[in-house]
């Protein structure tokens, strides 16, 4: 996904060249999270988690997060679930000068279980961390520029943070040896 809202999916060789021109990247593991003005190119997978990255044009400044479920609960300081981690890089964002003009990006919430793919697709974890993502960037005033979430296909995301592109690569996913590719 390159700019607002223009989506632009990976071919393996331009994914390749995307990482060698850049001269720092950082591997976004779930729970984790990344604030900063240093360019870097950020990739992380994703399956039913989902990634939000934010972005201000004025100040240069990335922040990306990867959460595995929708709801912390009573663990305030757990960035594993959506609304603790889209809470904390908003929070540092705005330490650091920025503020509503962030542009927004939503990615993930896939159903890769064969049993979530039979069950309603508001019910499935996936479906959950893109309802919550969206819930919370909409009580912090956010609006989302870009995104896409759902289907039964995990993703490799490129977030480069001196831009602002999002960059994703759509895995291929096969229900057994020999079976058809599913498509989302």
């Amino acid at each position: 996904m390159k700019g607002q809202g223009t989506v632009a999916f990976l071919a393996l060789d331009v994914m390749k060249e995307l990482v060698t021109s850049h001269t720092q990247s950082v591997f976004l593991k779930p729970g984790e999270v990344v604030v900063t003005r240093t360019p870097l190119l950020v990739s992380t997978v994703l399956g039913s988690c989902v990634t939000v990255t934010m972005y201000s044009p004025l100040h240069g400044i990335g922040a990306i997060c990867h959460a595995m479920l929708p709801r912390c609960g009573d663990r305030d300081n757990d960035l594993r679930y959506v609304d603790t981690a889209l809470l904390h890089i908003y929070r540092k964002l705005a330490e650091l000068g920025a503020g509503k003009e962030l542009e927004v990006k939503l990615f993930g919430g896939a159903q890769l279980l064969e049993a979530a793919k039979g069950a309603s697709a508001k019910h499935t974890v996936g479906a959950q961390n893109v309802a919550r993502a969206k819930a919370v960037l909409a009580s912090l005033g956010l609006s989302i520029v870009a995104s896409d979430t759902g289907g039964f296909r995990g993703r490799k995301l490129f977030f480069c943070t001196r831009s602002g592109d999002v960059y994703v690569r759509r895995m291929h996913h096969r229900k057994s040896p020999g079976s058809e590719e599913l498509t989302s």
